[in-house]
């Protein structure tokens, strides 16, 4: 072995042993503090600062990260203790609402004004239900347009992102051209229902505003709100 191999093995292996002393021991330079004010590191400038310098340096950045993530989590909260706020008044006036009709109209005026959406629709399969046969959106089991929302139904659960060409037709029609994501709930009674009253679609505009990634809990809450209540007019004798 040459002598700089054997140099730089040895540099290695005493670098090692330091880092694992001062692990061991975080309290080195409180005993020695004449020590760093004899380190010098190099700094980005070109110039050598101190070991406080670049202690004090490393923790102001730690901080900025930290003060930035915190900002960001503040942020976020309120907008989720907003969003709870929002879907608490909706499913409160969804709860007194006397009648089918009132119920839609409550979903898509509140949906659109209070929580920017661009699009709302609602889909409710055909129950035979008397109410329901003023109701246009009304789609029947054996509609064709069914068979592209299938795998949601079944899933259970809303789901995010970008639509295929067919489900946007048969869901936002002449708009669908214009809109960049939706959000669908599944209208099901309960986790353990096979009742499904329909679905539930909220489209932007915005390609990125309803993403695959995004968390669903404020969807399937106000999906199972809507369901028992559409279960309380679509089920009463008229």
């Amino acid at each position: 072995m040459s002598t700089q191999a054997k140099t730089t093995r040895i540099d290695a292996s005493l670098e090692s042993d330091v880092e694992s002393f001062l692990q061991k021991h975080p309290d080195f330079f409180e005993r020695h503090p004449e020590l760093l004010r004899q380190l010098k590191l190099p700094h980005e400038s070109g110039q050598a600062v101190s070991l406080i310098e670049k202690q004090v340096a490393v923790l102001r950045e730690q901080n900025t990260t930290l003060k930035t993530r915190l900002e960001r989590l503040i942020e976020n909260a309120k907008k989720n203790e907003k969003l709870s706020q929002q879907i608490y008044a909706l499913n409160l006036s969804l709860l007194d609402a006397d009648s089918l009709d009132s119920v839609i109209e409550i979903i898509e005026k509140r949906l659109s004004r209070e929580f920017n959406a661009d699009a709302v629709v609602i889909r409710l399969f055909n129950t035979g239900h008397p109410a329901m046969a003023a109701h246009p959106e009304i789609l029947d089991w054996d509609e064709p347009a069914l068979g592209a929302f299938e795998k949601i139904i079944a899933g259970r659960k809303p789901i995010c992102g970008s639509l295929k060409p067919g489900q946007l037709e048969s869901l936002f029609n002449d708009d669908a051209g214009h809109i960049g994501s939706a959000a669908l709930i599944p209208l099901v009674e309960s986790d353990h229902s096979t009742t499904c009253y329909g679905m539930l679609a909220i489209g932007s505009h915005d390609h990125l505003r309803f993403r695959s990634d995004m968390g669903t809990l404020f969807l399937k809450h106000m999906g199972d709100i809507l369901a028992r209540v559409l279960r309380r007019h679509l089920t009463q004798d008229q």
